[in-house]
């Protein structure tokens, strides 16, 4: 009989740490700097799309940002910019985890042109976010729903 109890303590325990793991991973305490959108424009390296989250690998090569509209005053409060520092490696960029990002696994592939705008958590390990990107062919994707909380520049 104890040794059911001590197992069902370990699974409650697991069950708790998973869920705090992944609610940490996942933007409930994120902070995303919305005052200081990123764009990375460049050659798709690599994708995943598989939970949590889909993500892109991007060779920025450009420091010039091309021309887009994103439309979306209330979730970015500044101007979007190519920060110097993205321009040569890759960069890593998770898109929201909702359905439409995941459906682009049949319209993405290595070598594609993306334009995607980005938000870096405040937070470590300030990963990208993005929930805006244009595809090669000018197809814009962009999930407008609550996804994680936009702050007007990190602290």
């Amino acid at each position: 009989m104890l040794s059911m109890i001590n197992r069902l303590c370990v699974v409650a325990a697991l069950a708790l740490g998973v869920a705090g793991a992944a609610r940490a991973h996942h933007g409930v305490t994120g902070q995303y700097d919305a005052a200081t959108p990123i764009v990375l424009s460049g050659t798709l390296t690599a994708a995943a799309f598989s939970p949590p989250h889909p993500m892109l690998s991007i060779q920025v090569d450009t420091n010039e940002p091309p021309a887009f509209v994103v439309g979306r005053p209330d979730e970015y409060f500044g101007p979007a910019v190519v920060r110097p520092e993205d321009v040569g490696p890759v960069r890593e960029v998770e898109l929201s985890p909702v359905r439409m990002f995941y459906d682009l696994a049949d319209q993405l592939s290595v070598g594609d042109r993306v334009v995607v705008v980005a938000l870096r958590n405040c937070l470590a390990p300030h990963q990208l976010r993005s929930t805006w990107l244009r595809l090669s062919d000018g197809t814009v994707v962009s999930y407008t729903g609550d996804w994680a909380p936009g702050v007007d520049g990190c602290r």
